[in-house]
């Protein structure tokens, strides 16, 4: 059930049949949504085998244009499109956005003094040219991918997920006494002024991650075997949120455990790679 790292040497007779580029939801240490998805118990075997690219803090533009210094991940990835790599994959696994929203302060105004919705703390410009980047590297990817298995004239699965609510409390990511990164959301909504008013900010968030959402959403086309994986509502929101969400960005290992469970799984059985 190995999932390789870039540049790592194929185990014999366990070769990846799944290409996964993303962010820290992919790559998250010790927990994460690949690791979940490889241990599932319904998954069946040879799709446990997962070639991984990208990293933590990885946005979606820096996964195309090869020809840009931007395209930090490009290059690897249509190296594993050309036909004596790709040849071994069945389907490609996409994970980003959140990152890039950090980029852009999570679209906020630059002062939300006073305000008391979410939607008055939104700068439309800023949404507008956010989902626009988002849309058009996430459209490339895709196209890139399509293109080239038409070209080899093999089929493939497609899988594009979002995010599921996340609560800004300024947690980041611990190891042992020392921060190691993070937190994330607190800080870009502390900056643009807005209120410490824990439903507001929730508000906001929920708000960032329903756009992001419906932008992966329109890309969904499943008999081109484009898939939309929607990952919201899946966990907790209440008093207990922790549970489930390690810190601002990231879910526990059963938090990964229930997206899988809930969104993944379903899918891919319908799809034939579970069980």
């Amino acid at each position: 059930m190995p999932i390789y790292a870039p540049g790592e040497t194929w185990q014999p007779g366990a070769f990846a049949s799944l290409l996964a580029i993303g962010d820290s939801w992919f790559w998250y240490p010790g927990n994460n949504l690949l690791r979940a998805l490889a241990e599932h118990p319904r998954l069946r075997e040879p799709y446990r085998n997962i070639q991984l690219l990208g990293f933590n803090g990885a946005r979606i533009s820096e996964y195309v244009d090869r020809n840009n210094a931007r395209g930090r991940y490009a290059r690897a990835f249509g190296r594993e499109l050309n036909p004596q790599n790709s040849q071994y994959y069945v389907a490609v696994l996409i994970s980003g956005g959140g990152n890039d929203a950090l980029d852009y302060g999570l679209a906020l105004k630059g002062d939300c003094t006073g305000l008391t919705r979410a939607e008055d703390c939104i700068d439309p410009d800023g949404m507008d040219g956010l989902l626009k980047d988002v849309s058009g590297a996430l459209g490339l990817l895709i196209h890139d991918v399509l293109w080239e298995f038409h070209r080899q004239q093999r089929p493939v699965d497609l899988f594009v997920h979002g995010y599921d609510y996340p609560v800004p409390d300024g947690r980041g990511f611990d190891a042992l006494v020392f921060k190691v990164a993070g937190p994330w959301l607190a800080p870009a909504l502390n900056d643009a002024e807005v209120a410490d008013e824990p439903r507001l900010r929730a508000a906001i968030c929920r708000l960032l991650i329903d756009r992001l959402n419906e932008t992966f959403e329109r890309f969904a086309r499943p008999a081109d075997g484009v898939h939309y994986v929607d990952c919201r509502n899946a966990l907790r929101s209440d008093a207990h949120y922790q549970d489930d969400w390690a810190n601002e960005l990231h879910p526990t290992a059963d938090g990964f455990d229930k997206l899988v469970e809930q969104r993944w799984i379903p899918l891919l059985t319908r799809l034939g790679y579970a069980r």
